[in-house]
């Protein structure tokens, strides 16, 4: 991978935080929070994703986020008003934003009319055309009027000479010298001095003189080196020191500004040199671009002399000096906290794949301490303490590693989550109906692997929730509801897993038409009795629905489906409940991670297996164990006045087991909504860590098995999948 191209995949990386943190915004902006840092917020997060797809070339996303940069620059300056249709459209076009950057990622070309839409209502409400946006004071022009185009570009242009020259000024304008002098931060993220000279030149008459004198010979000559700086001498009745700083606002600590103000005083220039503005103007007009997207140079015009001198009998204006750096010169050592870390390195961007190679090693290092571990016999352990402890000094290491490269993987369910409010708000647009979304523990941390693979099955909850479950507003009143429907969505962790639940106070699951269409689709024969729990789960059955017509949000049967089929490939399961009239709870119960599991190890019909510590809830002699049988001939087990029915693993792996019933042992196992299933093996070996190897990867998926794993004595043990052992056994009791 070239240099280039590292760099276009740290700025896509960058472009999915920012689009990400714009859904945030305006969700929060949406629901009335119109504090002006969210404003500024979203400002600087569209800047930067134009500023670097300009570097890049990437025109159509620059020339669309400009547009869109435009508008929020005008609804912060109260120019335009925050309406709810503006949020609206702010919001639907972060989407073509979206578009735009995946576009570009691919290599793709969308279609030259893509977004127009969007952008002619921006460029509209910037122009004060639309009802309720007022339009710009009478000096002042839209920024699109203007047009800037963020593409890096070369200029040609005699370096000693002023790039424009200062104008006589009316009663009352201000003299602004500015003394600019970048660093090279500037310029490596894609700053160019040039665009921030044109934004100025809006604000007043200008002229720019460089300062050459640092430059040294060639033989000297640093190429990454920053050597040029600049006097900007600004004449303006309208420029404050706060308006000049936000011209500099984004290059905020890349550069060294001093601003010093004094009264205008009249200047003598020639007639025919033109202004900046129409410099700019020009120069945009002579701009070429080649079939690859680089931009010729843009020629200036030789008539860009240097600026006259103001008569010599004219005494030079005094001025206030009125020094604000925007930032020291990062020339001395980072200054570190108390902790010893450098002030702002705080983060840093690593590739998933380097994770996950650490993540491997620190696996094949966890069989490998538990396969020491298995070697020692009461002999080594009474004639070798220290190396007894050694090894277990290992173990406690290992155990630590593994928790920090798990805790690197780790990422708060934000993301996810962030993604639903839009989805409800369309779908209540859709639909009529009015729904709001309350999401509770956003912050819980999951592996990044889990999170890749939850957006879809999330999408689908939340979409049968809005679409299913809420009533429309007259059906909701007529039964004493709010008109607005509540769908809540959160997380928490529980031991080993992670507990998502999306839950409505709408009508709930219909039990009798869900048991009609599944008898008449041939999922459930006609005379087979089933539990209401059972009868909510049907809603997962490949192709089934409740619609009765097919839409653009419903009808086609491919939704819950895919939550299943999806959250079992990662080693989860999904519950659901409902209550008729009140509303429908589902719940997804996931792995914390994919790599590593705490685990019970046992033995049935000679072989090893385990079982997920988190899982169960305890251990039982099969001798003490009060067993019964129910009419249809299974058993069941009587614990504390409850009855859980049994699996015994032997049985249901069709091997023969090698103990008498009574010797060997009951684990009682936990299995979605706190129901629970009694597994009867052999024997208990202990419990342990082990590496998590996927069967359907390397092999097929197996019906009561979650995958597999290679434990210290180089043998296979496969990983009881306690939920589908739970619903298999159920179904076939049933039947």
């Amino acid at each position: 991978m070239s240099d280039l191209d590292e760099f276009k995949a740290t700025y896509f990386d960058e472009c999915s935080e920012l689009l990400l943190e714009l859904e945030e915004q305006f969700s929060a902006i949406q629901e009335g929070d119109r504090d002006g840092d969210r404003l500024n917020a979203v400002f600087r997060a569209i800047h930067s994703i134009k500023g670097g797809g300009g570097a890049f070339g990437f025109d159509a996303l620059v020339k669309f986020a400009h547009s869109f940069e435009t508008l929020l620059d005008y609804v912060r300056d109260g120019r335009v008003e925050l309406s709810e249709d503006v949020v609206v459209l702010c919001i639907r076009s972060i989407d073509i934003v979206a578009d735009f950057v995946t576009a570009a990622r691919e290599g793709e070309t969308l279609a030259a009319d893509y977004g127009a839409v969007e952008k002619a209502q921006f460029d509209a409400l910037a122009r004060g055309e639309v009802a309720g946006a007022p339009a710009p004071a009478s000096n002042e022009e839209p920024m699109d009027d203007f047009d800037i185009d963020f593409t890096p570009v070369a200029v040609n242009f005699d370096a000693s000479k002023p790039m424009a020259s200062v104008a006589p000024s009316a009663d009352g304008a201000s003299v602004w010298t500015i003394r600019f002098t970048p660093f090279s931060t500037l310029y490596e993220r894609a700053n160019d001095p040039l665009l921030l000279f044109r934004e100025l030149g809006l604000l007043g008459e200008m002229s720019v003189e460089p300062d050459l004198a640092p430059i040294p010979e060639l033989a000297a000559f640093e190429p990454f080196a920053v050597y040029c700086s600049w006097t900007i001498s600004l004449v303006s009745d309208k420029a404050s020191e706060e308006t000049i700083r936000e011209v500099f606002e984004f290059v905020d600590g890349d550069c060294e500004i001093i601003i010093e103000k004094g009264e205008a005083a009249p200047v003598v220039i020639e007639d025919d040199l033109p202004s900046f503005a129409a410099l700019a103007e020009e120069a945009k007009a002579d701009r070429k671009f080649v079939a690859n997207g680089e931009p010729d140079d843009i020629a200036v015009p030789d008539a860009v002399a240097p600026v006259a001198r103001a008569a010599q009998a004219e005494p030079a204006p005094a001025f206030a000096p009125n020094v604000v750096p925007m930032a020291a010169k990062p020339a001395e050592p980072a200054e570190e906290t108390g902790s010893g870390r450098p002030v702002g390195m705080s983060s840093i961007r690593v590739d998933l794949d380097k994770v996950d190679r650490v993540v491997n090693m620190v696996g094949e290092l966890v069989i490998t301490q538990s396969m020491l571990t298995q070697q020692m016999d009461d002999a080594i352990r009474d004639r070798y303490q220290e190396l007894v402890r050694g090894i277990e000094v290992l173990a406690q290491t290992t155990r630590g590693l593994q928790d920090a490269v798990m805790a690197i993987r780790a990422q708060p369910v934000k993301s996810v989550f962030s993604r639903m409010p839009r989805l409800v708000r369309e779908l209540a647009s859709k639909t009529g109906k009015k729904i709001k979304l309350e999401t509770i523990g956003e912050n819980t941390e999951i592996d990044k692997t889990v999170i890749e693979q939850l957006s879809d099955p999330l999408t689908h909850m939340v979409r049968n929730s809005a679409d299913h479950g809420i009533e429309i507003p007259e059906k909701r009143t007529a039964r004493g509801k709010p008109e607005i429907g509540t769908v809540r969505l959160s997380a928490e962790q529980a031991g080993g897993n992670i507990l998502i639940i999306v839950e409505d106070d709408g009508g709930g699951i219909n039990r009798e038409r869900v048991l009609e269409i599944a008898r008449d689709r041939g999922v459930v024969g006609p005379d087979q009795q089933l539990t209401d729990e059972q009868i909510d789960n049907l809603i997962f059955a490949p192709g089934f629905s409740t619609a009765s017509e097919v839409s653009d949000i419903s009808g086609r049967g491919v939704g819950m489906d895919v939550v299943l089929s999806n959250i079992k490939k990662i080693g989860g399961s999904v519950h659901v409940r409902s209550w008729t009239g009140k509303g429908t709870r589902m719940t997804l119960r996931l792995p914390l991670t994919l790599a590593v599991l705490d685990v019970m190890l046992v033995k049935v019909g000679g072989s090893p297996y385990v079982i997920p510590l988190s899982s169960i809830v305890e251990t039982i002699q099969n001798s003490r164990a009060d067993f019964g049988h129910m009419p249809s001939g299974g058993k069941v087990l009587q614990v504390r006045g409850e009855y859980v029915q049994v699996v015994d693993l032997a049985d249901r792996f069709e091997m023969i087991s090698q103990k008498e019933e009574a010797e060997g042992f009951v684990v009682l196992c936990e299995a979605e909504g706190n129901s629970k299933i009694a597994l009867v093996v052999d024997d208990i070996i202990g419990q342990q860590q082990v590496v998590i190897k996927s069967l359907e990867e390397n092999f097929e998926r197996i019906d009561g098995i979650a995958g597999g794993t290679i434990l210290g004595d180089g043998n296979v043990a496969l990983i009881v999948d306690v939920q589908s052992l739970k619903s298999g056994n159920a179904h076939q009791n049933a039947a």
